[in-house]
């Protein structure tokens, strides 16, 4: 989902930082205007506080005899007139009629009653003058009243303070348009600054965050591929000394450790088929020599037999006095049948011990698909320590964007201040905000530690695996020990087949003589027992013909 990407968390990041800086140039905007109409009403009442300061001056003359009241009041009247203050704003005086006593720029109200008068708001401004003075002995009260040269009544806050030796009222305004117009003026001032920074904040956001998102994209899209069993790449960045770096440099080691698993794995896959090729090729071999004599010693066995026959027909008649020699060689016959059955019982111990290597192949085999699944679990964990990797980008990237608001903040409220002197003292909002800015760096330091502590977490499963496929492989050791053990079963087994063979031969040798003697009790039978004789040896030559080509059978089964 696009709310989960780092991208988006980072555009997120600029927006709640921007609006944060938008809602804040409304405040700041109307604290610099509060702040600007408290510096023109604390320098109208300093200039009251001079024309008042006249004043006193005559009056103390006229306290001490130097001057009449009357003189004493027109000289003080004069002077105030002529007093200016920002090339146009004036004084004026009136009494607690309220009547105009002195006027500089409407002098047709100088002895009028004032207590009629009102503006166009519908306000009593002169009786408002006077209620502050009985009030508070000195005020500000606001009222429409035209600048000097206009007609149009315009807002205006005058200070008025009372003069109680002579009865008078002296006050002074400032006009409200000339403190829009400055604000206006500072307005524009800021906005062009936030802009500037907005701009700034914007391109420093994309740079940042393009390298960021672009190299985590690159690793991320490598990543699958080696979990596809894809590794013929060249892995990035692995030449920085940051996060991504490091990322890359873990990247590169599983690719190197999966190319080598699998050279690995190819290798045994190529040395297993070989071996087997080459065991069946060998048993073919041999079972087709073996069946080519079997076959030609059965024949010329047969052939023997044959004449064997013919032979005997020619002995039938001292068939009575071979009676007791043949029984002797019933017995030796039976013994030899005896040691055949011995062959076929360990023959069939042979085929056991095969069975039992099959199974031991077998279990080899289910070993390594365990192998393989430790290899898939430890991929797990590789994925889990990117994610957490990834989320680490996240929050470096949110402590970055958060400093470098901080930072840039605490210079424009350095600046700003610096050069408003005593008006910088509405710029305690930015500080203000800078401390918060300050609070969510500490915030994203902390998450950064949880999110190495689950890096830690991840990398000691990815141990674990490791110890599992340790395990497993000693496991596959111990079944080519079971394996060779079989084979040691499988020779022994033959050695048994070569005894029996051996006895086989023995009473064979005993069947030989006892001929003999039936061949001396049958003498009379001339070239019968000759011929009888003959056939014997032959039978004798051929029998070890067939040992021979069993104890062959033999050794290549050992060696196979």
């Amino acid at each position: 989902m696009i709310f989960s990407r780092i991208s988006f968390k980072l555009v997120l990041i600029v927006g709640i930082s921007l609006l944060g800086m938008i809602a804040l140039v409304p405040i700041a905007l109307s604290t610099l205007r509060t702040q600007m109409v408290a510096d023109r009403q604390a320098k109208t009442q300093q200039m009251v506080d001079v024309g008042y300061g006249i004043l006193a001056h005559y009056q103390k003359l006229e306290s001490d005899g130097k001057l009449p009241r009357e003189q004493a009041q027109a000289a003080a009247i004069a002077e105030i007139k002529s007093l200016r203050y920002d090339k146009v704003e004036y004084f004026w005086i009136n009494d607690m009629a309220p009547k105009m006593v002195m006027h500089p720029i409407k002098p047709e109200l100088d002895g009028k009653d004032l207590s009629g008068m009102k503006d166009p708001a519908g306000n009593a401004l002169f009786m408002g003058f006077v209620d502050v003075v009985k009030k508070q002995g000195a005020g500000f009260y606001g009222y429409l009243w035209p600048k000097p040269g206009f007609d149009q009544p315009v807002g205006k806050i005058s200070y008025v303070k009372g003069f109680a030796p002579w009865g008078w009222i002296i006050g002074t305004g400032i006009y409200l348009d000339d403190v829009d117009a400055v604000f206006r003026q500072a307005a524009t001032t800021f906005g062009y600054v936030c802009l500037a920074v907005l701009v700034l904040v914007l391109g420093a956001s994309f740079v940042i965050g393009r390298s960021v998102t672009r190299p985590l994209a690159k690793i991320t899209a490598l990543t699958e591929r080696l979990a596809a069993g894809d590794s013929a790449f060249e892995v990035p960045y692995t030449d920085r000394n940051n996060e991504v770096g490091g990322l890359a440099k873990a990247l590169a080691v599983f690719k190197d450790n999966a190319s080598a698993v699998g050279r690995m794995h190819a290798e045994q896959q190529e040395l297993k088929q070989r071996a087997d090729g080459e065991k069946r090729k060998a048993m073919t071999d041999l079972a087709g020599k073996f069946e080519a004599s079997v076959q030609a010693v059965v024949r010329d066995v047969f052939n023997e037999a044959r004449a064997m026959q013919q032979a005997a027909q020619g002995m039938s008649e001292t068939a009575d006095k071979a009676t007791d020699r043949a029984s002797f060689v019933a017995s030796a016959c039976q013994q030899a049948s005896s040691n055949v059955q011995t062959v076929a019982s360990a023959a069939g111990q042979l085929s056991s011990s095969i069975s039992e290597i099959s199974q031991r192949v077998a279990q080899a085999a289910t070993v390594a698909d365990k192998a393989a699944a430790d290899g898939q679990r430890t991929n797990d964990t590789v994925q889990g320590l990117a994610a957490a990797a990834h989320k680490i980008g996240e929050v470096i990237d949110l402590i970055n964007q958060i400093a470098s608001q901080t930072n840039l903040l605490a210079l424009n409220a350095t600046i700003e201040a610096a050069r408003a002197g005593e008006a910088g003292k509405g710029f305690a909002v930015v500080a203000s905000e800078v401390k918060s800015l300050a609070s969510q760096t500490a915030k994203a330091t902390d998450e950064i530690g949880a999110q190495i502590t689950a890096i830690q977490a991840e990398t000691n499963q990815v141990v674990g695996n490791i110890e599992s496929i340790r395990a497993t492989i000693m496991e596959v050791n111990e079944i080519s020990s079971s394996i060779a053990a079989a084979v040691e079963e499988q020779g022994a087994a033959t050695q048994a087949i070569a005894h029996s063979v051996q006895e086989a031969a023995s009473g064979t040798d005993q069947v030989s003589q006892n001929i003999s003697g039936v061949s001396d009790a049958t003498a009379a039978t001339g070239q019968a027992a000759g011929l009888v004789l003959q056939s014997s040896g032959r039978l004798t030559q051929k029998l070890q013909s067939l040992e021979n080509e069993v104890s062959a059978f033999v050794a290549g089964v050992r060696a196979a």
